[in-house]
C-alpha cells in the first residue's frame, strides 16, 4: 500500500470514530414546561428550582361608622283653649316644667330638666310678703299662688314685647297650669293689680282688675 492511501484510510477511521462517539452520547434533553435549566443545574444533574408562589392580597374592610343616635326634641307644650288664652303671643317660647317652690304671689321656682329658674308673673303685681310688716292680703297671695301651681306641671310663655328677664335676672313669663291661666286668676280674685307696660295679655288683666274692683274683692275689699 502506499503512502498517501495509509494517510487516507487513517483520517476516514477517525471520523467513523468521531461520529459513533457523538451518537453515543445523544443530544442534550429539553428543560420541562419549556424552562431552561441554569448552567449549575447542566452541570450537576440538580433538578431546577420550583417558583415561588405569593398569596394574593387580602382586602382591608373599611369599617363602617355607626352613626350618633338622635335626639328626639321635645314637644312644644300646647295651650288650652278659651277667651283666656287668645292673646298669649304665638311667637312666644313655650316650655313646662315643675314649681319647685312659691317665693310670693306672683314669684315662683321651676325645675326646668337639670336647671331651677326663678320666674315672675308677667303683668301682674301683688304685695309684697317680703317685708316687715308684709302688706296687706300678701300672705293670702302667696297662699293662693301656692294652692294653684305648687308641685304641678307649668307651661311657661314668654312675651317679646316684654324681654327675657327682669332687673334681678327672673325669667318673665306667663303661667299656665292645666286650663287655669295663672297670671289671670290672680287679678280676678282681687289679689293681684294689673301692671301696667307693654305686653300681649295688658287688656286682659285690666279688664280682670276692672272686674274685681266693682266686686270688691281681696285687695279692692274695705279694710276692716
Amino acid at each position: 500500500m502506499s503512502r498517501e492511501r495509509k494517510l487516507i484510510t487513517a483520517i476516514l477511521v477517525l471520523a467513523a470514530l468521531a461520529v459513533s462517539a457523538c451518537a453515543q452520547a445523544g443530544p442534550n434533553p429539553p428543560s420541562p414546561a419549556g424552562i431552561e435549566s441554569s448552567p449549575s443545574a447542566r452541570a450537576t444533574g440538580a433538578p431546577p428550582p420550583s417558583p415561588t408562589w405569593s398569596p394574593p392580597p387580602t382586602e382591608t374592610p373599611t369599617p363602617t361608622q355607626t352613626p350618633a343616635p338622635s335626639r328626639t326634641p321635645k314637644p312644644t307644650p300646647t295651650l288650652p283653649a278659651g277667651e283666656d288664652f287668645a292673646c298669649l303671643p304665638a311667637g312666644g317660647e313655650r316650655v313646662s316644667g315643675i314649681v319647685a317652690g312659691v317665693i310670693d304671689g306672683d314669684t315662683i321656682v321651676v325645675q326646668i330638666g337639670f336647671q331651677q329658674f326663678t320666674v315672675r308673673y308677667i303683668g301682674i303685681d301683688t304685695p309684697e310678703t317680703g317685708i316687715v310688716p308684709a302688706e296687706r292680703m300678701g300672705v293670702e297671695a302667696r297662699s293662693r299662688n301656692r294652692e294653684l301651681v305648687s308641685g304641678e306641671r307649668v307651661t311657661l310663655v314668654s312675651d317679646p314685647e316684654v324681654g327675657e328677664t327682669d332687673i334681678y335676672d327672673r325669667l318673665l313669663r306667663y303661667a299656665i297650669v292645666d286650663s287655669v291661666f295663672v297670671n289671670a286668676v290672680l287679678v280676678r280674685e282681687g289679689l293681684a293689680r294689673y301692671y301696667a307696660g307693654e305686653n300681649a295679655c295688658g287688656a286682659l288683666f285690666f279688664a280682670a282688675e276692672t272686674e274685681a274692683r266693682s266686686d270688691h274683692v281681696g285687695i279692692w275689699s274695705e279694710e276692716p
